[in-house]
């Protein structure tokens, strides 16, 4: 579907986002292994969420929708039942990855796949450290792309490093950790964000967290707190501040956001970038959750480099559209996980700038974008990444022209609200 966005215009926006996508996903998986019901508030309803919602479903869940689209009570199975077909992971990366840590150790045969997009990501980083602990996991090329076998295993606990800085593969391996007989523990960790870690504490497990590694015993059982608050997602919002910022006058509030300190690496590029950004913080535990407040300012380049890139890696395209508009040059290294993401996102992020008249290089792993003061516009592919759609659309603030978005209905994928929420801030 090809939208057009008029140029220029105002941005006002004061209001709160849809929950949290990784939370959502953490939530439901873990409230399917745990005992006892649970009440989520705020859960994210997206392509990507309700994909997790289905396999849960496939694995015995019970589960009954009240008060709109973004609260469900969750009934969790006596035992995982062995789903009787393929379990559709669609387009979620963290779905995928996630299910197969926790079905490692489950005694389950299931078979894992998902869209095009999803069965061209790469899985051996998963597999690789679940094998470590007894998995028995079987794909394509060696296990490294869907579709993937999980075979009943008796997985044993022992020391893992993991390959690479990522939630998605720490996450994996604490979930199949509780169905291991011993301790694991999970060594040379970089910083990533935790909200794993958090939410198997708040369904009563025990995680030893120090700053190198951490330690986890099998054999525990999860208990529900009966009730889990997703706040709402910080990447998301992430788009409707870049959104302010690139208007003259441009104000944007989004409240109740998760303030996890693992996700709030833009707050401080946007700072760096000149912009007033203003956190007020309602909540602690078990997730930070508060409101942002954005004032527009005179934008100028900045220099991430790897050590930033896990604390804002989702919102590195949000970065490159304000990148393209800011005075002097912006450079993105260590930021190679972007060519495996729904799409080469560096490629992607390069394609759109060409497409709206910007000045961007393209690195092996990151860019560097000469900014303008003004953009043509012109037409974006998606390329089926919803970010992608969402950095385009806050783009057309900054052209001459507008921009046309093909495919944005990616955007669905993870914020299916942005669009009506972007229309209403700019008044289009």
């Amino acid at each position: 579907m090809r939208r057009f966005l008029e140029p220029g215009g105002s941005f006002r926006f004061d209001g709160t986002v849809p929950g949290d996508k990784s939370v959502t996903h953490r939530a439901y998986l873990l409230a399917t292994r745990a005992i006892g019901e649970t009440t989520i508030t705020g859960a994210l309803r997206s392509r990507d969420t309700d994909a997790t919602l289905g396999v849960c479903q496939a694995l015995g869940a019970d589960v009954r929708h009240v008060q709109g689209r973004d609260t469900l009570v969750l009934r969790p199975p006596a035992r995982l039942q062995e789903p009787s077909g393929i379990l559709d992971c669609e387009n979620a990366g963290t779905l995928v990855r996630l299910l197969t840590g926790l079905l490692a150790g489950s005694g389950l045969f299931a078979v894992l796949s998902g869209d095009a997009s999803l069965r061209g990501r790469p899985m051996r980083r998963v597999v690789q450290p679940l094998g470590l602990l007894g998995a028995r996991i079987e794909g394509r090329h060696g296990g490294d792309v869907l579709p993937l076998a999980v075979l009943p295993a008796s997985l044993v606990g022992r020391e893992v490093s993991l390959p690479l800085p990522s939630a998605q593969v720490k996450s994996a391996v604490l979930l199949a950790a509780l169905d291991a007989k011993g301790e694991t523990v999970l060594r040379d960790l970089r910083p990533t964000r935790d909200h794993t870690e958090r939410m198997l504490r708040q369904f009563g497990a025990e995680v030893e967290i120090r700053e190198d590694s951490i330690r986890i015993h099998g054999g525990q059982e999860l208990r529900s707190p009966g009730q889990v608050l997703v706040p709402g997602d910080i990447s998301h919002a992430a788009f409707l501040l870049a959104a302010a910022a690139l208007v003259q006058g441009g104000e944007a509030t989004v409240r109740g956001i998760g303030l996890n300190p693992g996700r709030t690496g833009m707050l401080d590029v946007l700072r760096r970038m000149g912009l007033q950004v203003e956190i007020e913080l309602e909540d602690e535990a078990p997730e930070p959750r508060g409101d942002v407040r954005l004032q527009a300012g005179r934008l100028t380049g900045v220099e991430i480099d790897g050590d930033e890139v896990p604390s804002l890696i989702d919102e590195l395209p949000a970065i490159a559209a304000l990148a393209l508009c800011a005075e002097g040059v912006t450079t993105v290294r260590g930021a190679a996980e972007l060519r495996v993401k729904e799409s080469d996102r560096i490629a992607a992020l390069r394609r759109m700038a060409e497409a709206v008249g910007g000045a961007f290089e393209e690195l092996e792993d990151g860019f560097r974008i000469q900014g303008r003061e003004m953009l043509e516009g012109g037409v974006v592919e998606s390329h089926g990444d919803h970010r992608i759609a969402m950095a385009a659309a806050i783009l057309s603030l900054r052209t001459r022209q507008g921009v046309a978005i093909e495919g944005a209905e990616a955007a669905a994928v993870s914020f299916p609200e942005f669009f009506d929420l972007f229309a209403a801030a700019t008044g289009h």
